[in-house]
């Protein structure tokens, strides 16, 4: 059986954004750039929505048609020989759920993160510990190695998007109250995991919590699950909304900018409805200061 693909990268992405506005641009319907490439329609259409990876020679030859300037034609190709590379997680897509494949490099290229944590610590800030006891619940029949490919994974992600040492993402999780109470794996891993929170809160400026006690009461998110806006500098890249449930195949990702528009709405009213912004996270009852 062949394994998944890993999912279309950023780069691969800005290129057919790219094609797509540059074409729109000079005046070209995709039906009639289509015909003058010698392709179906739906072939250009694929390639520019990114779902497949263009040669240089057809890049090429619809920037001639578009009435591109040389030097840009090089600029271009030169972001296409990036696009035809494989993403970091290559090496992991017979693992990668379905709904991260087209996903995980938008995640890793985001220059802001706003997530709400219903039920456990968002993914991105847990600990191995903490990870590992979650794995073990969502794959009870995993083994030892599937588990430690899937952390290993897991602190991929963590390396490419908030650890990254380069323009690091801006990330603000909305965390519910009883997820800091709530003990998973035992004790002393609850414990290393709100240490790890505090880190975070006191000393990583790009990361913000924000916790929401139990006495604000009903809020716009209460009827949302897991969920997370990304968002890109690149003005060719829309925001995207990613909403988890159980299953890892029920997730739904999606750039309908009604959908995250309304996600938005609602984080901000919860925010506003919840505390300041924590600095001190502290086991026990009082976990927020």
């Amino acid at each position: 059986m062949s394994r998944p693909r890993s999912g279309p990268t950023v780069a691969l992405r800005l290129v057919a954004a790219e094609l797509r506005a540059r074409r729109e641009a000079a005046g070209f319907t995709l039906e009639a750039a289509a015909a003058a490439l010698g392709v179906h329609d739906m072939t250009l259409s694929r390639l520019e929505l990114a779902r497949t990876a263009p040669r240089r020679a057809t890049v090429s030859h619809l920037l001639r048609l578009y009435g591109t300037p040389d030097a840009e034609t090089e600029t271009v190709l030169a972001s296409l020989e990036e696009a035809q590379r494989p993403g970091w997680w290559h090496p992991y897509r017979d693992i990668l759920p379905h709904h991260l494949a087209g996903v995980i490099d938008l995640e890793s290229a985001a220059s802001l993160i706003r997530t709400y944590a219903p039920g456990v610590i968002p993914e991105l800030l847990q600990t191995p510990g903490y990870a590992r006891a979650l794995l073990k619940l969502r794959h009870p029949h995993a083994g030892a190695e599937e588990i430690g490919r899937r952390l290993q994974f897991l602190e991929e992600r963590q390396r490419h998007t908030v650890c990254r040492t380069d323009r690091p993402v801006r990330l603000w999780a909305l965390i519910e109250g009883v997820v800091l109470e709530r003990v998973i794996g035992d004790r002393d891993v609850m414990a290393e995991q709100l240490a790890h929170l505090d880190h975070f809160a006191a000393h990583r400026r790009a990361v913000t919590l924000q916790v929401i006690p139990a006495a604000v009461g009903q809020h716009p998110l209460l009827l949302s699950g897991s969920a997370d806006i990304l968002r890109y500098t690149h003005r060719q890249l829309a925001d995207r909304l990613i909403v988890r449930g159980l299953h890892p195949e029920a997730a739904t990702v999606t750039e309908n900018e009604g959908a995250v528009l309304a996600y938005l709405a609602a984080m901000d009213a919860t925010a506003a409805l919840a505390p300041p912004p924590t600095k001190r996270i502290r086991t026990g009852k009082d976990s927020l200061t």
